[in-house]
Protein backbone atom coordinates (compact mmCIF):
# COMPACT_ATOMS: atom_id res chain seq x y z
CA UNK A 1 0.00 0.00 0.00
CA UNK A 2 1.74 3.12 -1.49
CA UNK A 3 -0.43 5.56 -0.57
CA UNK A 4 -2.20 6.51 2.69
CA UNK A 5 -5.45 6.22 1.08
CA UNK A 6 -8.99 6.24 2.98
CA UNK A 7 -12.26 5.23 2.61
CA UNK A 8 -15.38 6.83 3.49
CA UNK A 9 -18.59 4.46 4.57
CA UNK A 10 -21.56 6.70 3.70
CA UNK A 11 -25.11 5.47 5.11
CA UNK A 12 -27.39 8.33 3.73
CA UNK A 13 -27.44 11.15 1.45
CA UNK A 14 -28.35 13.84 4.63
CA UNK A 15 -25.12 12.49 6.17
CA UNK A 16 -22.38 13.47 4.12
CA UNK A 17 -18.93 13.17 4.78
CA UNK A 18 -18.91 16.91 5.35
CA UNK A 19 -15.34 18.32 6.54
CA UNK A 20 -14.10 15.17 6.46
CA UNK A 21 -13.53 15.13 2.35
CA UNK A 22 -12.52 18.87 2.73
CA UNK A 23 -9.82 17.67 5.30
CA UNK A 24 -8.39 15.08 3.06
CA UNK A 25 -8.63 17.13 -0.07
CA UNK A 26 -6.88 19.85 1.73
CA UNK A 27 -4.19 17.44 2.54
CA UNK A 28 -3.92 15.73 -0.72
CA UNK A 29 -4.82 12.15 0.60
CA UNK A 30 -6.73 9.78 -1.49
CA UNK A 31 -9.82 8.80 -0.68
CA UNK A 32 -12.88 6.76 -1.87
CA UNK A 33 -16.42 7.03 -0.75
CA UNK A 34 -18.73 4.51 -1.08
CA UNK A 35 -22.87 5.33 -0.51
CA UNK A 36 -22.96 1.57 0.56
CA UNK A 37 -27.04 2.49 0.64
CA UNK A 38 -27.06 2.61 -2.85
CA UNK A 39 -28.44 -0.48 -4.64
CA UNK A 40 -25.43 -0.12 -7.60
CA UNK A 41 -23.05 -0.16 -5.19
CA UNK A 42 -19.40 -1.67 -5.47
CA UNK A 43 -18.24 -3.26 -1.78
CA UNK A 44 -14.66 -4.09 -1.56
CA UNK A 45 -14.06 -7.27 -0.45
CA UNK A 46 -13.68 -7.80 3.79
CA UNK A 47 -9.90 -8.51 4.18
CA UNK A 48 -9.00 -5.94 1.58
CA UNK A 49 -6.14 -3.98 2.27
CA UNK A 50 -6.40 -0.99 -0.04
CA UNK A 51 -6.56 1.39 2.39
CA UNK A 52 -4.78 2.74 5.45
CA UNK A 53 -7.73 4.08 6.94
CA UNK A 54 -11.68 3.53 6.85
CA UNK A 55 -14.01 6.07 8.10
CA UNK A 56 -17.75 4.80 9.08
CA UNK A 57 -20.15 7.80 9.36
CA UNK A 58 -23.59 8.13 10.86
CA UNK A 59 -26.76 7.40 9.72
CA UNK A 60 -30.66 7.77 10.50
CA UNK A 61 -30.39 3.75 11.00
CA UNK A 62 -30.10 1.67 13.96
CA UNK A 63 -26.84 -0.45 14.60
CA UNK A 64 -29.26 -3.03 15.31
CA UNK A 65 -31.39 -2.75 12.46
CA UNK A 66 -29.49 -5.13 10.02
CA UNK A 67 -32.71 -7.17 9.46
CA UNK A 68 -34.04 -3.97 7.68
CA UNK A 69 -30.96 -2.79 6.31
CA UNK A 70 -29.22 -5.48 4.65
CA UNK A 71 -26.49 -3.35 3.74
CA UNK A 72 -25.32 -3.10 7.49
CA UNK A 73 -24.94 -6.93 7.93
CA UNK A 74 -21.71 -7.00 5.21
CA UNK A 75 -20.91 -3.80 7.06
CA UNK A 76 -20.53 -5.51 10.16
CA UNK A 77 -19.12 -8.28 8.93
CA UNK A 78 -16.42 -5.75 7.02
CA UNK A 79 -15.62 -3.63 10.10
CA UNK A 80 -14.94 -6.80 11.68
CA UNK A 81 -12.68 -8.32 9.67
CA UNK A 82 -10.76 -5.30 9.47
CA UNK A 83 -10.15 -4.74 13.12
CA UNK A 84 -9.13 -8.38 13.81
CA UNK A 85 -6.58 -7.56 10.98
CA UNK A 86 -5.07 -4.74 12.94
CA UNK A 87 -3.62 -3.53 9.80
CA UNK A 88 -6.21 -0.70 8.87
CA UNK A 89 -7.10 2.79 10.92
CA UNK A 90 -11.04 3.11 12.19
CA UNK A 91 -12.67 6.61 12.78
CA UNK A 92 -16.20 5.59 13.82
CA UNK A 93 -18.84 8.27 13.85
CA UNK A 94 -21.81 7.59 15.13
CA UNK A 95 -23.89 5.11 13.50
CA UNK A 96 -19.99 3.88 12.80
CA UNK A 97 -19.45 3.93 16.34
CA UNK A 98 -22.72 1.69 17.30
CA UNK A 99 -21.69 -0.58 14.36
CA UNK A 100 -18.03 -1.33 15.83
CA UNK A 101 -19.30 -1.61 18.81
CA UNK A 102 -22.34 -3.87 18.05
CA UNK A 103 -20.18 -6.26 15.94
CA UNK A 104 -17.20 -6.76 18.20
CA UNK A 105 -19.46 -8.19 21.50
CA UNK A 106 -21.15 -4.93 22.38
CA UNK A 107 -25.11 -4.04 21.88
CA UNK A 108 -26.47 -1.07 20.22
CA UNK A 109 -30.18 -0.21 21.45
CA UNK A 110 -31.95 2.77 21.45
CA UNK A 111 -31.54 5.18 24.37
CA UNK A 112 -33.50 5.19 27.53
CA UNK A 113 -32.98 8.64 28.14
CA UNK A 114 -33.64 10.15 24.85
CA UNK A 115 -31.97 12.07 22.41
CA UNK A 116 -28.76 14.00 22.62
CA UNK A 117 -28.54 16.91 20.52
CA UNK A 118 -26.30 19.91 19.86
CA UNK A 119 -22.72 20.75 22.62
CA UNK A 120 -23.40 18.09 25.06
CA UNK A 121 -21.20 17.69 27.64
CA UNK A 122 -19.26 14.99 28.62
CA UNK A 123 -16.51 13.69 31.10
CA UNK A 124 -13.50 12.38 30.02
CA UNK A 125 -12.01 9.33 32.01
CA UNK A 126 -8.30 8.76 32.69
CA UNK A 127 -7.90 7.29 29.85
CA UNK A 128 -9.55 9.87 27.82
CA UNK A 129 -7.78 12.94 29.48
CA UNK A 130 -4.55 11.20 28.69
CA UNK A 131 -5.54 10.17 25.07
CA UNK A 132 -3.88 11.51 22.04
CA UNK A 133 -6.58 12.90 20.50
CA UNK A 134 -9.09 14.12 22.73
CA UNK A 135 -6.84 15.43 25.17
CA UNK A 136 -5.63 17.77 22.25
CA UNK A 137 -9.02 19.43 22.19
CA UNK A 138 -9.92 20.71 25.71
CA UNK A 139 -9.02 23.92 26.91
CA UNK A 140 -8.91 26.07 30.22
CA UNK A 141 -11.88 27.51 28.99
CA UNK A 142 -14.02 24.14 27.30
CA UNK A 143 -13.51 20.74 29.60
CA UNK A 144 -15.73 19.24 26.69
CA UNK A 145 -15.10 19.59 23.20
CA UNK A 146 -17.27 21.62 20.99
CA UNK A 147 -18.37 18.80 18.63
CA UNK A 148 -21.76 18.32 17.67
CA UNK A 149 -24.11 15.55 18.96
CA UNK A 150 -27.31 14.39 17.62
CA UNK A 151 -28.50 10.65 18.34
CA UNK A 152 -31.08 8.61 19.93
CA UNK A 153 -29.69 5.37 20.20
CA UNK A 154 -26.62 4.06 22.36
CA UNK A 155 -24.22 0.95 23.04
CA UNK A 156 -22.64 -1.12 25.64
CA UNK A 157 -19.06 -1.61 24.91
CA UNK A 158 -17.85 -4.96 24.37
CA UNK A 159 -14.88 -5.77 26.81
CA UNK A 160 -12.13 -5.20 24.88
CA UNK A 161 -12.77 -1.91 24.48
CA UNK A 162 -11.24 1.48 26.34
CA UNK A 163 -13.87 3.63 27.32
CA UNK A 164 -12.65 7.41 26.83
CA UNK A 165 -16.06 9.47 27.62
CA UNK A 166 -19.49 9.74 28.65
CA UNK A 167 -22.29 12.07 28.57
CA UNK A 168 -24.34 12.89 32.05
CA UNK A 169 -26.96 10.21 31.08
CA UNK A 170 -24.49 7.64 30.81
CA UNK A 171 -24.07 7.60 26.79
CA UNK A 172 -20.78 6.61 25.47
CA UNK A 173 -19.22 9.18 23.54
CA UNK A 174 -16.06 8.26 23.16
CA UNK A 175 -13.84 4.64 23.28
CA UNK A 176 -10.85 2.82 21.42
CA UNK A 177 -10.31 -0.62 20.60
CA UNK A 178 -7.60 -1.70 19.00
CA UNK A 179 -6.74 0.36 15.81
CA UNK A 180 -10.31 1.45 15.58
CA UNK A 181 -11.24 5.36 17.75
CA UNK A 182 -14.84 5.79 17.64
CA UNK A 183 -16.96 8.79 18.96
CA UNK A 184 -20.72 9.05 19.12
CA UNK A 185 -20.60 13.06 18.29
CA UNK A 186 -20.23 14.46 14.54
CA UNK A 187 -16.32 15.60 13.96
CA UNK A 188 -17.46 16.12 10.39
CA UNK A 189 -20.83 18.35 11.02
CA UNK A 190 -20.87 22.06 11.00
CA UNK A 191 -24.26 24.37 12.54
CA UNK A 192 -26.32 24.41 8.88
CA UNK A 193 -25.89 20.39 9.31
CA UNK A 194 -26.98 20.37 12.03
CA UNK A 195 -30.12 22.59 11.77
CA UNK A 196 -31.18 20.59 8.44
CA UNK A 197 -30.98 17.13 11.01
CA UNK A 198 -33.20 19.00 13.75
CA UNK A 199 -35.20 20.74 10.84
CA UNK A 200 -36.20 17.45 8.96
CA UNK A 201 -36.03 15.79 12.80
CA UNK A 202 -38.82 17.98 13.61
CA UNK A 203 -41.44 17.13 10.47
CA UNK A 204 -40.72 13.39 10.71
CA UNK A 205 -40.43 12.67 14.51
CA UNK A 206 -41.39 15.19 16.71
CA UNK A 207 -40.98 13.24 19.66
CA UNK A 208 -37.52 12.60 19.64
CA UNK A 209 -36.93 16.35 20.85
CA UNK A 210 -39.43 16.72 22.89
CA UNK A 211 -37.32 16.72 26.08
CA UNK A 212 -35.24 19.31 24.72
CA UNK A 213 -35.10 23.12 24.53
CA UNK A 214 -33.89 23.22 20.68
CA UNK A 215 -33.78 26.79 20.67
CA UNK A 216 -31.61 27.53 23.47
CA UNK A 217 -29.44 24.16 21.82
CA UNK A 218 -29.62 25.96 18.25
CA UNK A 219 -29.03 29.39 19.55
CA UNK A 220 -26.14 28.43 21.32
CA UNK A 221 -24.86 25.64 18.24
CA UNK A 222 -24.87 29.25 16.41
CA UNK A 223 -23.52 31.26 18.84
CA UNK A 224 -19.90 28.88 19.06
CA UNK A 225 -19.82 27.95 15.17
CA UNK A 226 -16.33 29.78 14.97
CA UNK A 227 -14.96 27.73 18.01
CA UNK A 228 -16.61 24.66 16.76
CA UNK A 229 -15.15 25.07 13.54
CA UNK A 230 -11.79 25.50 14.91
CA UNK A 231 -12.71 22.28 17.27
CA UNK A 232 -13.52 20.15 13.93
CA UNK A 233 -10.20 21.35 12.12
CA UNK A 234 -7.80 20.17 14.94
CA UNK A 235 -9.41 16.91 15.37
CA UNK A 236 -9.19 15.53 12.60
CA UNK A 237 -5.35 17.12 11.99
CA UNK A 238 -5.18 15.37 14.87
CA UNK A 239 -6.68 12.10 13.88
CA UNK A 240 -4.46 12.02 11.32
CA UNK A 241 -1.06 12.92 12.61
CA UNK A 242 -1.93 10.52 15.53
CA UNK A 243 -2.27 7.45 13.07
CA UNK A 244 0.38 8.75 10.51
CA UNK A 245 2.81 9.41 13.68
CA UNK A 246 2.19 6.13 15.37
CA UNK A 247 0.39 3.49 12.70
CA UNK A 248 2.37 0.43 14.54
CA UNK A 249 0.84 1.05 18.05
CA UNK A 250 -2.15 3.03 17.63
Amino acid sequence: MSLKKVLIIQHSDNVKPGYVSTFLTENNIPFNIIQIYKSDVILPPNDTQDYFAIISLGGPQGAYEDNIYEYLKWEKQFLHTQLTMNTTHLLGICLGAQLLADTCGGKAFEGEQGCEAGYVQYELTDEGKSDPILSQLLTSEQQSPLLIMHHGDTFRLPSSAIKLAYTSNGYIAAYRINKAFCVQFHPEANFEVFNEWIQRGLQKLPRFYSHLNLDEILKYASDNEHKAELTRKLFFKTWWETITNNSSTV
